[in-house]
């Protein structure tokens, strides 16, 4: 009876164990992307073309996340998009990038000019910051990218 105890406690101890292991394993973080402070964080990817874009609904939104396979983290809400537009931008990024300002944004008649203020350089890294800008609605027509310039303070 003791011996018959002893093993279904031991077998329920290893099938724990594994369901915690799988768990732990499958949730311990998505290596591909991470949310910080500015935006999301992604690996880079060299068949990807990183284009700045413009975000009108959350439909939209939900539909880019998609294309960069992180559906399932939800940056910003509906709520967030009935009150903006956002600019999805993205810069080179690592663990020691700051920045010191709101970022600048100028409409012109011809493009949006992106203004960063920064702690250093922007340097080649192996991750992209994807940036999402707040712009009022309805502000930008036809989105066109100008100029993106780094201010470093």
């Amino acid at each position: 009876m003791k011996q018959r105890i002893f093993i279904t406690t031991l077998a329920i101890v290893i099938v724990l164990g594994a369901a915690v292991l799988g768990i732990y394993i499958g949730t311990r973080g998505n290596s591909n992307y991470r949310e910080v402070v500015e935006g999301i964080v992604i690996r880079k990817d060299d068949r990807t073309i990183y284009t700045p874009t413009l975000i009108t609904s959350y439909d939209e939104y939900l539909a880019f996340l998609e294309d960069y396979d992180i559906h399932e983290l939800v940056f910003l809400t509906a709520g967030d998009l009935n009150t903006y537009d956002y600019i999805i931008d993205f810069i080179n990024y690592d663990d020691t990038l700051e920045f010191t300002n709101d970022i600048g944004v100028e409409v012109t008649d011809t493009a949006i000019n992106l203004t960063y203020y920064v702690n250093k350089e922007i340097s080649e890294s192996d991750e992209i910051l994807m940036c999402f800008i707040p712009i009022d609605n309805g502000v930008l027509g036809n989105f066109i990218m100008g100029d993106r310039e780094f201010i470093v303070e």
